[in-house]
């Protein structure tokens, strides 16, 4: 029988589920400081090597948090580590790009219509204001990557009032991949005096408190997105053939 070498990322692995299976036994709360890496070492039977590369990835995740000087704490849960690596970690292909596009517009139609009913004047105002910012940067020819930069503060007041921040942060995670193929040049919208258009008449349908209007409007500002990933997919599928 042949023995096989335990591959050190396999330690690692290993030492980063009991740290977890520690501090879920232990009881610790966010806030609360972990055992130094020599305690754990003792208590865990695992290479001081081992466990500060664990804890490395645990803060990573968003898990754990190192104040210098101080130590270790558990970090209260939140999405911003976790999202994150799903942007670094997304092979954006064109699918993948359609894929992305088909939940952006699935939980922005659901939302849209909780939230038309809500919506102030002020809301209505600042809206306008950042169209007229983007229609400005469309107007003086600034770049694509600004111009999305704005249209996601756009999007962001849009559901702004719904306080559901893992929303908040997939908006920016789907500019953050649009911004991604337009600097590598592999998009860009093909229409930007149509496109400031369109944001205006989803306004104007949410100024009326026109739900299924303002739905229909939202969907139809993604038109040039939708047809340009289905150009390219049926490239690809031709490619292949």
């Amino acid at each position: 029988m042949v023995l096989k070498k335990i591959k050190n990322d396999s330690l690692i692995s290993t030492a980063q589920q009991q740290i977890k299976l520690f501090i879920i036994e232990s009881g610790l709360k966010a806030g609360d400081v972990l055992p130094t890496e020599k305690v754990l070492e003792e208590q865990l039977g695992i290479s001081r090597t081992s466990i500060r590369e664990a804890l490395r990835s645990l803060e990573a995740l968003g898990i754990v948090e190192s104040r210098h000087g101080v130590g270790r704490f558990l970090r209260d849960f939140n999405y911003d580590a976790i999202l994150e690596n799903l942007s670094y970690n997304i092979q954006v292909n064109v699918k993948d790009f359609r894929d992305i596009i088909d939940v952006r517009i699935a939980l922005e139609t659901s939302f849209l219509e909780l939230e038309v009913p809500r919506f102030s004047e002020s809301d209505i105002e600042e809206l306008r204001a950042i169209l007229n910012k983007m229609e400005y940067q469309v107007n003086h020819g600034y770049r694509d990557e600004e111009l999305i930069q704005t249209h996601t503060s756009f999007h962001l007041k849009l559901y702004e009032g719904t306080k559901n921040q893992l929303l908040l942060h997939l908006i920016r995670i789907f500019a953050t991949i649009q911004r991604t193929l337009t600097v590598l040049n592999k998009y860009r919208t093909s229409n930007k005096r149509e496109f400031i258009e369109l944001h205006r008449r989803l306004i104007e349908a949410i100024e009326h408190g026109d739900t299924a209007l303002a739905r229909e409007r939202l969907i139809e500002h993604f038109k040039d997105v939708i047809a340009w990933s289905e150009e390219h997919k049926n490239e690809k599928l031709t490619e292949r053939r």
